[in-house]
């Protein structure tokens, strides 16, 4: 055995501590009359553009599943949010509690059932605490659960309950109203 066949099968050993039998080495003239060795049956990158390309694509259309069904969680956020400013909005403009707290729940479920929520199959509970007095303040909360999009191609579980909520101060003139 050569030095240099010895040579290239110390060099040719993986991490592992294995050998890669060789059963003969081919000679090829390189650059400047030096010769490359090569061993024979060693395949080139042949197959590694399709590899990539099926790994990147099933990438792909991973995100594409995992954007698609991040719209409905922020589209019912976007929607409590509005509800639950809009009720304290409203919460802080009646002076008797009573008809304050119907009126701010009612204008909350009217934001949520609008035709620009787009929020089908989201699950809301609107809370309203109203203001104990004139200059108290009053607090509006709209609890939302999302539906979660792809749950039998993803296996994901179900979303948990999430809250939005608004505090108003009623405006203290209102103790002249009574």
């Amino acid at each position: 055995m050569s030095v240099m066949h010895r040579f290239r099968r110390k060099a040719l050993r993986l991490r592992s501590g294995q050998a890669i039998r060789l059963r003969s080495l081919a000679c090829r003239p390189g650059q400047a009359g030096q010769a490359v060795w090569r061993p024979f049956g060693m395949q080139a990158e042949r197959g590694q553009a399709l590899a990539e390309t099926a790994l990147f694509s099933t990438l792909a259309v991973i995100l594409a599943f995992g954007l698609l069904a991040w719209i409905p969680a922020h589209r019912a956020r976007t929607a409590a949010t509005s509800a639950a400013y809009a009720c304290a909005q409203f919460l802080s403009q009646s002076p008797n509690p009573a008809r304050a707290t119907r009126n701010a729940s009612e204008v909350a479920w009217e934001t949520l059932n609008g035709d620009w929520s787009g929020t089908l199959g989201t699950q809301y509970r609107v809370t309203v605490a109203p203001p104990a007095g004139p200059g108290a303040p009053g607090a509006c909360i709209v609890h939302y659960r999302p539906p979660v999009l792809f749950n039998g191609l993803l296996g994901l579980s179900s979303a948990e309950w999430s809250s939005q909520w608004f505090i108003s101060r009623s405006e203290t003139y209102k103790a002249k109203w009574r």
